[in-house]
């Protein structure tokens, strides 16, 4: 037959028990503080987070924009520099096909201005 405890024993373990109830009072006191900072930070790491990916996106389309505008800089300029070889007579391509370039045809339709 089991021991029956001596109110001595009772009061001891009721004491542990109290102790056992503060202290996860105490804990769940703590987890509610550290909820409540979890729910004051995460709006302001979703708004972090949200800056740092609009900025990294606007940061890449910059640099495709940048690209984007060196190749369409770099067509004008050969445009350009294909429409000064043609009228400076410089075209190769009209030379080879026999063509005379725009300053000879503007020679050959000048009226003679000499005397």
């Amino acid at each position: 037959m089991p021991k029956q405890p001596t109110a001595e024993d009772l009061t001891q373990i009721r004491d542990q028990l109290r102790a056992e109830i503060r202290e996860a009072r105490e804990t769940l006191k703590d987890l509610r503080r550290e909820i409540k900072d979890a729910r004051t930070l995460i709006p302001l790491l979703t708004d972090e987070l949200f800056k740092a990916e609009v900025k990294k996106q606007v940061d890449a389309l910059g640099t495709s924009t940048v690209t984007a505008m060196d190749a369409a800089v770099e067509r004008v300029n050969a445009k350009f520099d294909g429409l000064y070889d043609l009228l400076t007579g410089q075209d190769r391509h009209s030379r080879r096909k026999g063509r005379p370039s725009i300053p000879e045809l503007l020679d050959q339709a000048a009226p003679d201005s000499q005397p």
